[in-house]
C-alpha cells in the first residue's frame, strides 16, 4: 500500500509543479540586494519555488515513507518555500559579517528583522524573520554563504506553529 501511495505523487508531480518553478518578485529583489552586496560574481545554479500544493504532496510522500511524523507536521504549517543556489565565480573576494551588515538597511526596509548573524572562516550565515499584519511570525529568510556557494531560502507559513512543534518534539519547555 505504501508503494502505491509513494508512486501517486511521482505520477502527478509534473501537474503539481506546473507554474511553481519560478521565484516571486520579492525573493528576486532580496536576491539582487544580496548578490550586489556580495560582489555580484555569482552564477545561478538553480532557483525554484514550491507552493502549497507541492508542500502537500511532499507531506504525503513523507507520511508514506517515514514512521516519524515530525517533518510532516512542520510541512503542514508551511505554505511556500523558495530556494536559490548560486555558484561563486573564481576571483571573487569572500564576504564577511560587514557584508551582511551592509544589506541590513535594505532588509529592514522590506520588513525583515535579523535574528542571527554568524561568520567563521569561509562561512557566513544570516537569518531574518518577518511578521504579518497581525504580528504573527510568518516568514523566514536564510542567507548561507560557503567558500564557493551561496544559498538563499525563504519559508512562508505559520512559523510559530512549526517552531512550537519542533520545540515540543525536542522536549523543551518554552512558551512561544
Amino acid at each position: 500500500m505504501k508503494n502505491k501511495i509513494f508512486l501517486l505523487p511521482i505520477i502527478f508531480l509534473p501537474i503539481f509543479l506546473n507554474g511553481c518553478l519560478g521565484i516571486n518578485e520579492e525573493f528576486e529583489n532580496v536576491r539582487d540586494v544580496v548578490l550586489l552586496s556580495f560582489g555580484n560574481d555569482y552564477k545561478s545554479e538553480f532557483q525554484f519555488s514550491i507552493g502549497s500544493v507541492g508542500i502537500t504532496v511532499s507531506s504525503w510522500v513523507i507520511d508514506a515513507s517515514s514512521d516519524d511524523d515530525m517533518a510532516s507536521k512542520i510541512l503542514d504549517d508551511v505554505s511556500s518555500v523558495q530556494v536559490g543556489v548560486y555558484k561563486k565565480l573564481k576571483g571573487t573576494n569572500s564576504a564577511d559579517i560587514t557584508t551582511i551588515n551592509d544589506i541590513e538597511p535594505d532588509m529592514q526596509a522590506s520588513g525583515w528583522k535579523s535574528i542571527i548573524k554568524s561568520s567563521t572562516d569561509n562561512e557566513l550565515t544570516a537569518i531574518y524573520v518577518r511578521k504579518d499584519k497581525e504580528e504573527l511570525l510568518n516568514r523566514l529568510f536564510i542567507i548561507s554563504l560557503e567558500a564557493d556557494e551561496l544559498v538563499l531560502v525563504e519559508v512562508e507559513g505559520d512559523l510559530r506553529e512549526a517552531m512550537t512543534n519542533v520545540i515540543k518534539e525536542k522536549g523543551m519547555d518554552i512558551d512561544i
